[in-house]
């Protein structure tokens, strides 16, 4: 329930009225902050969120606990004097010194950061990070509260809280992980070998789980750093050997005669100290131990890490080089929920919401609808084939554990007042259980990253559980355990790992790669999956992750699996759509929601910056989901489109191919020219000035050289092109021959055998394309930012460069459609993307263009009213001669440029016209005509 500050200043002033001069501890305390939390502040789920009368080890009352938040408020009737110690429990203190003895019997992961205490009139605020937090404290009336809702922002959003908090820990923990691994690698016989590598990775993973338990209160308090305290660095080795086989030791098995030092240790199972005793550790330095004890076990609490962007932070330790190869990029708990919210949390979220919100059951009828959803959430299955350090599998166990709790509270909560009897659910009460999560990874550190996050993610979850229960969970040993699999995913058949027919949702990341940087062995792969569902052709430009969704097609075959997948936005733009789509589309997978463009963020300590798309699908074909970026920067805008085709439109399931002529009767495209010339032949106006000053019979070889950059940002630049010129001409001219002899032997010295070739004919360019009348010139590439691509005219007396597509002897009226509106949005839709920037093509963008049917020749009709349209185009930016193209077209310069905003309206306006429809500026509406033309010219 999201209040506005207005909403939230005049609710607390009504709270402030209802509440003077009353408040009784034993009989007011839960509706007084039920209301404040909710009522004025905006908490959502507080009866779930909020724990009443919490119960302590040593037999004392928390009175209200609010653990996301990290808080324990200690309330007192009105009149308690707050800094009066009386006798309370049997020790006489204060309110305050009460609620931090409640705190200090907590374990680690338990305790507060924030201790307020109340007596319904006066609120204090004890920061408990704070030097003397009894002393030092933040205070406010009732009466103030109006004025002071900004000291509560911490409980406003206490999930937000949690997740910095986490966050900053678990950051924190990797950066110091990260140099333990270093010094560790050090040590060494042969750290780049395959095998001391692992052993690196197994004990740094040990290491890490060892930290976690013993903050956590697992272990004994502060036995892993007694233990180790106790030996020189040259020991260490050893100890820890021991101490791994005593931990995979069973209680019955264990050697009766062991030190005290180590016999305070539990048995942990799970296979995580497997053959401890063969595992290589290299010997420790001074500075190792200093690390690991001082560093890391004393001032980092572990217990508040998050195992979702800890498995990512830790995963950065390995070798950039190793984490590029495999294409890996790491995913934050923000970008997770984007996939696994609109596939199934958000339809789990509403449908308990249903359950806790009915009206008109019995409470029987209610406990049944709650059994009934907590036993679905035992039994959904996830599995994510590329799934690096586990962290879309962590993040969802912790929400599927959360909404589990809130299950729970409910329960637990009705079985205090009598309505129901828990002994029925007591027996167990955890339903969601690691054994619903498995994956694949080719990363053997990966995998293990992942079964130790996944761990620690149970025994985090259990707590929170111990708090709604007030009853321990057992954690250890260790007893159940994800399936994560260590092997190529595109090589292994996912049913080996899960069968269909038992997988509820397939998730993940997988990994990113062009074409370009994609390894045979890779390719090879993509192949074979490809051809495995009847894909034959233009596999070689398909991107890596393009094999996930294939093997997902495959792998669902005609069982209910949802898949979703975060990918790089070029598999639903440009010519890969077809290629990656069309067959799977055949095997009846249609796609359920996306996220459109977006820029991608994450945790690790070198960020992907890439731009990505997150699609989900399968075979139920049910209500659509579009969560659109207005640009890769800006939230999502949730829409609910009729369908969802390939390139992520609501518009027919067609798909565009690359083809080498229009569809319609238009004037062909091509590219500009390609010199290959090593620089030779281009020159700045200062160097052509220079040039000619010492070969002024040049001067007739110079023409005005046009690309992208040229154009866009009214760039001078100038070729040398020297044509048919004969030998006996470049002769007379030494420096223009010093230019030529560059040229041949920058290309004789090329790699490339084609390029070698082309050293023959030193004056000619590579691609040679010189219309003899006007052009149309389209910049290759151009900013998404902008609503038109800008486009002009060259004469033959311009050179052009292969950034640019030229089409000769078009017309106002092909200049008119080709700058509207209709084409734009054709554009933004079907063209690839460097990053987020558009690249127009020949093949994919303009050969498919369905253009109007206008009949009439040019001057008259439609013809004409886009002719008049598009001149006034072309006059509106003579308007500006000091501004460029790029200025011009920035969106954020529209009200600088007025006459050319109104003549780009008047041109939509002729153009959506000659189309015969109208769509009053919408551009979902204008690509669905569109694809509909496309899909009747090309039947």
């Amino acid at each position: 329930m999201s209040l506005s500050p207005a909403q939230q200043k005049r609710a607390a002033r009504e709270f402030s009225t209802k509440w003077q001069g009353r408040g009784n501890e034993k009989e007011d305390t839960q509706s007084f902050w039920l209301e404040l939390l909710r009522d004025v502040i905006g908490m959502e789920d507080v009866t779930t969120a909020v724990r009443f009368e919490q119960h302590t080890v040593d037999r004392g009352y928390i009175d209200v606990v609010i653990a996301d938040a990290k808080t324990f408020i200690e309330q007192k009737s009105l009149g308690i004097d707050l800094d009066k110690a009386e006798t309370r429990q049997g020790r006489k203190v204060t309110p305050f010194q009460q609620a931090k003895a409640y705190a200090d019997s907590m374990p680690n992961s338990q305790r507060p950061d924030t201790i307020m205490v109340c007596d319904f009139n006066e609120f204090r605020i004890h920061d408990m990070d704070t030097e003397r937090p009894g002393e030092n404290y933040t205070s406010f009336t009732l009466d103030e509260l109006p004025d002071c809702l900004y000291l509560l922002d911490f409980l406003v959003d206490p999930q937000r809280e949690r997740r910095a908090r986490e966050e900053k820990v678990s950051i924190d923990a990797g950066a110091l992980i990260g140099r333990l691994y270093s010094l560790l690698s050090a040590q060494y016989l042969d750290p780049e070998s395959e095998e001391n590598q692992h052993a690196l990775n197994v004990l740094c993973v040990r290491l890490v789980f060892c930290l976690f338990a013993e903050d956590a209160e697992l272990f004994p308090k502060d036995a892993f750093y007694t233990y180790l305290s106790r030996f020189e660095p040259d020991q260490i080795r050893r100890a820890l050997k021991d101490l791994f086989e005593w931990l995979d030791t069973p209680t019955d098995q264990r050697d009766p005669y062991a030190s005290d030092a180590i016999r305070v240790f539990p048995y942990v199972n799970g296979g995580l100290f497997r053959d401890a005793q063969e595992d290589e550790i290299p010997r420790f330095t001074g500075e190792i131990k200093d690390a690991l004890l001082a560093e890391v076990s004393a001032d980092t609490n572990w217990a508040t890490i998050s195992p979702t962007i800890f498995g990512g932070v830790f995963e950065s330790t390995l070798n950039p080089e190793t984490r590029h190869a495999g294409g890996m990029h790491y995913t934050s708990p923000e970008n997770i929920h984007k996939v696994i919210d609109p596939l199934f949390l958000d339809d789990l979220t509403e449908e308990l919401e249903a359950i806790l919100t009915e009206e008109g059951v019995t409470p029987r009828t209610h406990k049944n609808h709650l059994i009934k959803y907590h036993e679905k959430l035992g039994s959904l299955t996830f599995f994510d084939p590329a799934c690096g350090s586990g962290n879309f599998l962590t993040e969802t166990y912790i929400s599927l554990r959360r909404l589990e709790n809130k299950v729970l509270s409910e329960l637990w909560e009705e079985g205090k007042q009598g309505a129901f009897d828990l002994t029925d659910v007591t027996e167990s009460p955890v339903k969601v259980t690691l054994r619903q999560f498995y994956g694949l990874e080719i990363n053997d550190f990966a995998v293990s990253v992942a079964e130790t996050a996944l761990w620690i993610a149970e025994l985090q979850a259990n707590i929170e559980t111990e708090t709604v229960l007030a009853r321990n969970i057992e954690d250890l040993p260790l007893r159940d355990a994800a399936k994560i699999v260590h092997a190529n995913a595109l090589q292994t058949d996912w049913a080996t790992v899960v069968e269909p027919e038992n997988c509820s949702y397939v998730i993940g990341n997988p990994p990113f790669l062009g074409a370009r940087n994609q390894s045979k062995e890779q390719k090879a792969d993509l192949k074979e999956v490809f051809t495995a569902i009847g894909a034959t052709k233009n596999l070689g430009s398909v991107d890596f992750v393009s094999g996930w969704y294939a093997k997902a097609a495959a792998y669902i075959g005609a069982h209910p699996v949802r898949c979703a997948f975060v990918s790089t936005n070029s598999i639903c733009q440009g010519e890969q759509v077809a290629n990656i789509w069309s067959p799977i589309w055949e095997l009846g997978v249609r796609i359920d929601f996306a996220h459109d463009t977006f820029r991608w963020a994450n945790e690790a300590t070198d960020q992907a910056h890439v731009f990505c798309v997150i699609v989900g699908f399968s075979k139920q074909n049910g209500p659509k989901q579009l969560f659109h970026h207005r640009t890769p920067d800006s939230p999502a805008e949730l829409q609910h489109p009729a369908q969802l085709n390939a390139y992520l439109a609501d518009a027919p399931d067609v798909f565009i191919w690359n083809r080498s002529t229009p569809i319609c009767d238009v004037p062909k495209i091509g590219i500009g020219n390609k010199p290959i010339d090593g620089g030779n032949y281009l020159f700045t106006p200062e160097e052509k000035d220079s040039f000619l000053a010492e070969e002024p019979g040049a001067e007739k070889f110079f023409h005005r050289w046009m690309g992208s950059q040229e154009f866009l940002r009214g760039i001078e630049r100038w070729v040398l092109w020297l044509g048919d010129s004969s030998p006996s001409e470049v002769s007379k001219m030494p420096t223009v021959r010093s230019r030529v002899r560059a040229v041949h032997d920058f290309r004789l010295a090329s790699k490339s055998a084609p390029t070698k070739k082309l050293a023959a004919t030193p004056t000619r360019f590579h691609v040679e394309n010189m219309p003899e009348g006007n052009s149309i010139l389209i910049p290759e590439v151009s900013s998404e930012r902008r609503r038109y691509i800008p486009i002009g005219f060259v004469g033959p007396e311009t050179l052009c460069s292969n950034l640019v597509k030229l089409i000769p002897n078009a017309t106002l009226y092909h200049f008119g459609i080709l700058q509207s509106q209709f084409h734009n949005a054709w554009m933004r839709r079907v063209a690839g993307r460097l990053k987020s920037d558009y690249r127009y093509s020949g093949g994919v963008v303009y050969n498919n263009f369905p253009w109007p049917d206008v009949n009439g020749p040019s001057g008259q009709g439609p013809h004409k009213a886009i002719e008049e349209a598009a001149q006034s185009v072309l006059d509106a930016r003579a308007q500006y001669p000091d501004s460029t193209i790029a200025e011009m077209y920035d969106p954020d310069n529209d009200f600088l440029f007025p006459a050319l905003t109104s003549a780009h309206q008047s041109l939509d306006a002729a153009v959506e016209s000659a189309y015969g429809v109208s769509f009053d500026g919408g551009e979902q509406q204008i690509v669905e005509h569109l694809f509909k033309l496309y899909t009747a010219a090309t039947v």
